[in-house]
């Protein structure tokens, strides 16, 4: 289903408005003329946000350079579904490689926009019917938090004392948090075994990602390492 967030007339007025100020005081690769504009305009600026990511369009000049200029811009809000038996979309015939847990993603506080959760939460990632319960870009896929709940984009790899599948699964289990009592230990094993080769403080996204084969393709929930700037 797709949501028109700008008309015709309105893509143009913010082309122009944007070009302006670009011109007179350069693009510090932000969207700080664009928020403006919109929160002049009474445009809501998240969903304003979430399309022009949709559009790869993440700062003033490329919005001024890519946007078009013949079409309203329109938001997809179609939403993943997974099957009830595999909601964090493992992949077929999934075989575990390891036999105990000794490292963990956790979160950071203090780390920019759409990241709300602790600093050190226990993180893991959300299953893909997830609805996130504050505002992450739609572009994205995202961890929960075990503490709070609460989603964030980015999560980074600690060491911890060795313990079992069985016991970090039971203790994911344990929290609070409705998305994590119904995990499975097969998606615990998995989470670990993903991060089980990355460096102690690696900074990882997660997203769903189209996994091809020689006969056969499917979507797969991947944890891949990101940079964060500053």
């Amino acid at each position: 289903m797709s949501k028109q967030v700008l008309s015709l007339q309105q893509v143009t007025q913010l082309i122009d408005h944007v070009d302006e100020h670009v011109q007179s005081e350069g693009c510090n690769h932000t969207t700080r003329f664009v928020s403006c504009w919109a929160e002049e305009n009474h445009v809501p600026w998240q969903d304003l946000q979430d399309a022009l990511d949709q559009t790869s369009l993440f700062c003033d000049c490329e919005i001024v350079l890519n946007l078009d200029e013949e079409r309203p811009l329109v938001l997809n809000q179609d939403k993943l579904v997974a099957p009830s038996e595999n909601r964090w979309l493992l992949p077929p015939n999934f075989q575990p490689t390891i036999t105990k847990v000794e490292k963990i993603l956790v979160g950071r506080a203090g780390i920019g926009k759409n990241n709300h959760v602790s600093k050190g939460e226990w993180l893991i990632p959300a299953p893909v019917d997830a609805v996130p319960r504050r505002r992450i870009r739609k572009l994205v896929h995202f961890f929960i938090g075990l503490q709070t709940g609460l989603p964030t984009e980015i999560a980074f790899v600690e060491s911890i004392e060795p313990m079992t599948l069985d016991e970090f699964a039971a203790r994911i289990c344990d929290s609070t948090v409705q998305e994590s009592q119904a995990l499975p230990l097969q998606v615990a094993t998995f989470i670990a075994q993903k991060i089980a080769q990355l460096p102690v403080g690696t900074c990882v996204g997660t997203d769903i990602v189209d996994k091809v084969g020689i006969s056969s393709k499917h979507r797969e929930l991947s944890i891949y390492r990101v940079i964060v700037k500053g």
